[in-house]
């Protein structure tokens, strides 16, 4: 078979011993080294995972905690609008409750101030009364008692009073 071949049995021997030759020290100068090279290559690949999914542990323990404070945020926020809506609403009740007690003491001055002004306007009148009773028993002093002549005196008092003589 070897001779069909074309080689000899010595070539054959010398070709096989010189191949084992080479596969020895391929196997120990190439092989191991290509061999390291792929388990330095895949542990760096299964370190790179490791590393990547430790940051990724570590962003979405980060990413909880942002929702967390945010969630706290948010409630925060709600609570701080909650507070100043109701100190708003103390407040605005405080200043209508004011108003409201300003506006009762206005009122109650204007009263007081309506009725010294009554008081004052009934007095005036009645000393224009006064004055008109006074004027008019003068003119009927001056006059002769007589019925004709009261009446005159009556008319001609209306008629000062109408055009306002008797007033200072």
């Amino acid at each position: 078979m070897v001779e069909a071949l074309g080689i000899s049995l010595i070539e054959f021997v010398f070709y096989l011993i010189n191949f084992l030759i080479l596969v020895g020290v391929l196997g120990k100068f190439l092989y191991r080294p290509f061999i390291n090279m792929l388990d330095t290559r895949r542990q760096t690949i299964k370190d790179a995972f490791d590393s990547a999914e430790a940051t990724n542990r570590k962003a979405d323990e980060k990413l909880a905690n942002y929702e967390k404070r945010i969630a706290n945020v948010e409630s925060e926020g709600r609570d701080i609008i909650k507070e100043a809506t109701d100190q708003a609403r103390l407040k605005a009740a405080s200043i209508i409750e004011e108003a409201n007690k300003q506006a009762d003491d206005i009122v109650q001055k204007a009263r007081v101030e309506i009725e010294q002004e009554k008081e004052s306007a009934l007095a005036d009148v009645r000393d224009q009364i006064s004055e008109l009773a006074l004027m008019m028993a003068e003119k009927i002093m001056e006059k002769e008692i007589e019925v004709n002549g009261q009446e005159q005196i009556l008319d001609q008092v209306m008629e000062e009073v109408g055009t306002a003589k008797w007033q200072n």
